[in-house]
């Protein structure tokens, strides 16, 4: 299971000026329990349905039955989506795919397509992925719970007169649909057309729905292990049950972020994996807290940044820069492969006989330590190795921070106004166009 080390933002670490004091955790006991109050009410109303909709009986068995038909069928998984319903398949084939995994023979991949997401309409992308695959050998996967999602549709009615064009009445065999159970210009097109879809509870937010159709349908595609994603969300989410602060991690990584923002003026969160497989993990948990919480004048700023690489681009501002920031450092405690030093110039003794993996954990562990020492707060994140279970557990633990520091901060993290303006006018500068 992750480990959640608190030790380097406390007062005693970074001293009381930019970390937290004990005091300081007492005083804010009463708002803790409000705000579990809240969270069960929004859990109650279904608001919070991510806590609870991964682990419906048969959920996994539904998308694997359908996951083996495309990989069977299809070479290519070509998903259309954007915001969450691409990132957190982005993170799940980051993470527990192998680096360059489109590069490898259809056998080495297990017999699983090659993935595609399409995240944005730059028109150079879109246009070159249409050309250079195979429509015959190429399955779509449709994402958008509204089913109005402007991004999503324009990709789609690019791609959808291609595969008719090319594939003629079997274009369908081509196309699975994830939207809204009910409501939608998606969930009409597949009635009316009668291709193969995937229900989105009406009150799962795109962000949020990483354990349902959106990621765990096209991540079985790939051949990922999606009960072990689920049973690592059922793992943390028992841990995360409990309303006392020291028994709940997700609650006191709230209360502490909370503590920071509001009175010693860290507005910044810094999420920087030590590790190339957690990179994209980022991602998604920028757009996850941002949209959630950023909200009436509230809210800390995400920021991505990546180990060992931005200790050479980032790390100096970090050090030396406004002490605005709470860093959350994430390591692994073991690597999937060992790349061994075995032959090394004068001056780099040091190197001498440790595998990379060790050199990458001695680098973050001295970059947790020297940002400690320079009265910055960490917040450090183990994971014992890179599995879909650790993966789950990553998911499900910040959901429910991100939930809990709604309630906490008196926000509302299941909408999204400040995005609305931004459809409203694509569509009237459309029509000026």
């Amino acid at each position: 299971m992750i480990k959640i080390d608190f030790s380097g933002c406390m007062a005693e670490a970074v001293g009381s000026e930019n970390g937290v004091t004990p005091d300081e955790l007492a005083l804010i006991r009463p708002r803790i329990s409000s705000a579990h109050e809240q969270l069960q009410k929004w859990r109650a109303s279904k608001e919070a349905i991510f806590m609870d909709y991964p682990f419906e009986v048969g959920l996994a068995s539904r998308f694997r039955k359908s996951a083996e038909k495309v990989q069977s069928r299809f070479e290519n998984l070509v998903v259309l989506g954007i915001g969450g319903s691409a990132l957190g398949l982005r993170c799940i084939a980051g993470t527990l795919l192998p680096p360059y995994a489109n590069l490898l023979e259809r056998k080495k991949r297990g017999g699983a397509p090659r993935l595609f997401v399409c995240d944005n309409i730059d028109p150079d992308t879109m246009s070159q992925l249409l050309e250079y695959v195979d429509l015959k050998e190429t399955c779509f996967n449709v994402i958008s719970k509204s089913g109005t999602t402007t991004e999503t549709m324009a990709q789609f009615f690019v791609a959808l007169p291609m595969l008719k064009a090319r594939l003629g009445g079997k274009w369908k065999e081509h196309v699975y649909v994830t939207t809204d159970p009910e409501a939608g210009i998606l969930r009409r097109f597949v009635k009316e057309e009668d291709v193969p879809s995937f229900d989105l509870p009406s009150k799962l937010g795109g962000r949020f729905s990483v354990l349902s159709a959106v990621g765990l349908f096209p991540a079985a595609c790939l051949g990922v292990d999606i009960e072990g994603m689920i049973d690592g969300a059922r793992n943390i989410s028992r841990v995360c049950a409990d309303a006392d602060l020291e028994m709940n991690p997700a609650y006191k990584n709230a209360a502490v972020n909370d503590i920071l923002s509001s009175k010693k003026g860290k507005k910044i969160s810094v999420v920087m994996p030590y590790c190339d497989k957690l990179s994209l993990f980022a991602d998604w948990y920028i757009q996850l807290v941002a949209e959630s919480l950023g909200k009436d004048g509230k809210g800390m700023t995400p920021v991505k940044a990546v180990g060992a690489t931005d200790q050479h681009s980032q790390m100096q501002l970090f050090m030396e820069g406004p002490n605005d920031k709470v860093m959350t450092i994430f390591g692994l405690e073991e690597f999937s492969k060992t790349v061994p030093v075995t032959q090394v110039m004068a001056g780099f003794e040091h190197l001498q006989g440790h595998d990379m993996g060790k050199i990458l954990i001695a680098s973050q562990r001295a970059s947790t330590k020297a940002l400690v020492t320079n009265k910055r707060p960490v917040v450090t994140v183990t994971v014992p190795k890179i599995s879909p279970q650790a993966l789950g557990e990553l998911f499900m633990f910040y959901e429910i921070y991100t939930a809990f520091s709604g309630a906490l901060s008196g926000v509302n993290p299941f909408n999204q106004p400040g995005v609305e303006l931004g459809k409203k006018l694509t569509k009237e500068i459309l029509a000026q166009f």
